[in-house]
């Protein structure tokens, strides 16, 4: 089993509230989203099956006296910028409190150490200044099975084989400076930015926002407007369904508090 590694880019991070800051939720794959991908296996696109991590969460789960997720958490996969075996690195900076696969895909939960690199990690991705979260494993089962000699090729139109990865056993993950898929985030925003933003909404309607920006459901325009339609005059794609308005029937000060998040991850990206 040949070992792989995949990098997902972070939009924003949450930090758990109620606590010192040091729970962090991730994802570190999503899913049935074709991603182009050059590696040894060739030039093509890969799609993660909603079930492919089912068995390896299964066998790396707490069971009976263990009560410890066996997967490491690592910066850059313990290696340094270049991609040697950095010794600093290779010393884990959290450890897993939940791993599970969702409508999205795969998410951590992780409860980083009170160590020196552990704290650097933390306060570059609060700051925005990493931007990836990764996992490495191997991959068990795909389709196609394996690839042609010589890697995966487009064909004469330019086409990209489409590959589906349909069973991955996950070794370690963690947060890297190298993005490769578009499509993950790192979830919600940091807490002393979330109180700001959620101003005086109810119990109810902070849990309803969070977890808007938890699964980045697509969602539409507020007070029953119309969504917008498609960008005009070739504009670029104006970002993700996870920052649509709330749908009709939030109330005012959700779509505000919205509004708010939308406009603040905008300020974060053009950093």
């Amino acid at each position: 089993m040949e070992a792989f590694t995949r990098s997902f880019p972070l939009e924003d991070i949450r930090v758990r509230a109620g606590g010192d800051g040091r729970t962090v939720e991730a994802y570190a794959a999503v899913f049935d989203t074709p991603t182009e991908i050059h590696d040894q296996d060739g030039h093509y696109n890969e799609v993660i099956d909603r079930r492919a991590f089912d068995r390896t969460l299964n066998q790396l789960a707490p069971a009976g006296s263990r009560t410890t997720w066996r997967v490491g958490v690592l910066y850059n996969h313990g290696r340094t910028l270049f991609g040697t075996p950095s010794e600093r690195g290779a010393m884990p900076i959290g450890a897993p409190v939940e791993i599970k696969a969702d409508s999205r895909g795969l998410l951590t939960v992780t409860r980083y150490n009170k160590t020196e690199l552990a704290d650097e990690v933390l306060e570059n991705i609060r700051e925005g200044s990493i931007s990836a979260q990764s996992f490495s494993g191997g991959f068990l089962r795909s389709d196609p099975v394996r690839a042609p000699r010589g890697g995966y090729r487009p064909d004469a139109s330019g086409k990209l084989r489409t590959v589906r990865r349909q069973e991955i056993a996950l070794r370690e993950y963690g947060p890297t400076p190298f993005p490769a898929y578009p499509d993950a985030a790192v979830v919600g925003v940091r807490a002393e930015q979330f109180a700001r933003l959620l101003g005086d909404l109810s119990t109810d309607e902070r849990e309803q926002l969070v977890e808007m920006l938890r699964t980045g459901t697509p969602l539409d325009s507020p007070q029953g407007e119309s969504p917008a339609g498609p960008p005009a005059n070739g504009d670029p794609d104006p970002g993700p369904a996870a920052e649509d308005p709330p749908a009709d029937g939030h109330s005012a000060r959700l779509a505000v508090a919205w509004a708010n998040v939308r406009a603040d991850i905008k300020a974060r990206r053009a950093q």
